[in-house]
């Protein structure tokens, strides 16, 4: 009973949060509101948690249930209040669709479903299993269910240094808790550190995942058989599908987040509704909170979407502004930037220190970006992705060109992947493309926004991302 309730309670306060936001039914609307309402209430979960539940970690869930029932009772109200105001939901015309194309998506649908079943079984069966999560991820949640209370974890010299105090160290010492406490929150409901429970919330994750970027792709005009065939295409994906069976990673997690906000924003940008803009931003503000590389990607987040919000006479200017910054970098012995997240992170010709996550040496590593070819075109984690990615860019190139929105969102995955062949090829994280610990794991942040400009690339309605009268005239 306990662990009903503690799933219900969040996922009621999501989706009441996302519908308060988005009270506008569109197409797909429903798995909209299931897919981002499912993540927002686990985080929701985890939020209420660390704020009410620190001094006893052991119930956590029955200190922080009840602000989460209230805050999800007034978020409901507003909900119904600003849906009750809303136009009659319009009957949606289906799409005829070649019978064996239905067939085809029927069938890929049911090994979808019983690729998660399969997922499932793994989570079920399993105690904590890949290196990082039980190594870093879980390392602070058990730890504060086990104390009963929250301590402060630190720096191995700092630990040292006061040995008389309650402190804790780790390897992820400085990375943020946001899942800790929500592993802590279903720790609480079970009764006990029983991994596989604590551990369900990345098969939910999966679930929100494929029905938030169904629902969103819909309500931005891909077809149904688009928009299936992409969220098979998103769900089967190899390594993505690992990283829910062998549950505890973080970075599913922030590809998850970065592909709402993605959607988010492409539908403010079409229908210029505030709720879409609001939800964009919280998801981008919640990168840095989910993983310390979300506040690089929160930094690209802000530089595309100030260049897309300029004036097109302004576009050049930023542009040199942006080139005379990066010569200054070039040819400055050593400069310091201040990066939300991050600290201060140094800049010279031979090295980059961060000081979350340590010295990076620059020199460049041929081994490295071979490692990374292999990653995205030879091993079996992507099926076809990246090979279907360029042609079907090449194939709808006057669609990216003339849709604006589409193509500022297309130069923020190219941007996010030249990070990250700059990361692993030019400087001494290149051990982690070598032996791919970390390379794939990293490309998987950026795969839902990938997939999104794909299904965007190649909808029904080509042209254009201004919306039609009828939804400029709609609330909210």
């Amino acid at each position: 009973m306990n662990m009903m309730i503690a799933w219900l309670l969040p996922l009621a306060a999501g989706i009441a949060l996302w519908l308060a936001f988005t009270p506008r039914r569109s197409p797909g609307w429903l798995a909209a509101a299931a897919g981002y309402g499912s993540i927002f209430g686990l985080l929701l979960a985890a939020l209420a948690t660390a704020c009410f539940a620190r001094a006893d970690t052991a119930h956590a869930w029955t200190h922080a249930s009840l602000p989460l029932a209230i805050f999800a009772a007034l978020v409901a109200l507003v909900a119904w209040r600003r849906m009750r105001g809303q136009a009659a939901v319009a009957v949606e015309k289906v799409e005829n669709a070649n019978k064996w194309i239905i067939g085809l998506l029927a069938l890929a649908l049911a090994s979808l479903v019983f690729r998660g079943w399969l997922m499932l079984r793994e989570i079920w069966l399993r105690p904590t299993f890949p290196w990082d999560a039980w190594d870093a991820w879980a390392v602070k949640s058990k730890t504060w269910f086990l104390l009963g209370h929250y301590a402060p974890f630190v720096s191995m010299p700092d630990w040292l240094a006061h040995p008389a105090r309650e402190l804790y160290t780790g390897i992820a010492w400085a990375y943020p808790a946001t899942l800790a406490w929500m592993q802590v929150w279903f720790a609480s409901a079970a009764g006990g550190w029983i991994e596989p429970q604590v551990n369900l919330p990345w098969f939910a994750l999966w679930i929100g995942l494929l029905l938030g970027h169904y629902g969103q792709w819909r309500a931005l005009g891909v077809s149904r058989v688009i928009a299936l065939t992409a969220l098979y295409g998103l769900g089967s994906l190899p390594l993505l599908d690992v990283h829910v069976a062998l549950a505890g990673y973080a970075d599913l997690w922030l590809a998850t987040i970065l592909g709402f906000a993605a959607l988010a924003w492409l539908r403010w940008r079409r229908e210029r509704a505030f709720g879409q803009l609001a939800i964009a931003i919280v998801c981008a503000a919640l990168l840095p909170v989910i993983k310390l590389e979300g506040a690089i990607w929160l930094l690209l987040c802000t530089a595309v979407v100030i260049y897309d919000a300029l004036p097109r006479r302004w576009r050049r200017w930023a542009l040199a502004v942006s080139a005379a910054v990066a010569l200054l970098l070039v040819f400055a012995s050593r400069i310091d930037l201040p990066v939300p997240g991050l600290g201060w992170v140094e800049l010279s010709h031979s090295r980059i220190v961060v000081p979350a996550l340590g010295e990076y040496v620059l020199a460049f590593h041929a081994e490295a970006l071979s490692s990374v070819l292999n990653a995205l075109f030879v091993q079996p984690n992507w099926h076809l992705l990246w090979w279907l990615a360029p042609c079907i860019a090449l194939w709808r190139w006057r669609t990216l060109r003339d849709n604006a929105a589409l193509r500022h969102l297309g130069a923020f995955v190219l941007l996010g992947f030249g990070f990250l062949v700059f990361l692993f090829v030019f400087t001494d994280a290149s051990r982690w493309a070598e032996s791919y610990t970390a390379v794939n794991r990293l490309i998987l942040q950026l795969v839902p926004a990938t997939v999104t400009v794909l299904a965007m690339l190649c909808r029904a309605e080509p042209h254009g991302t201004a919306a039609s009268p009828v939804a400029r005239s709609q609330p909210g």
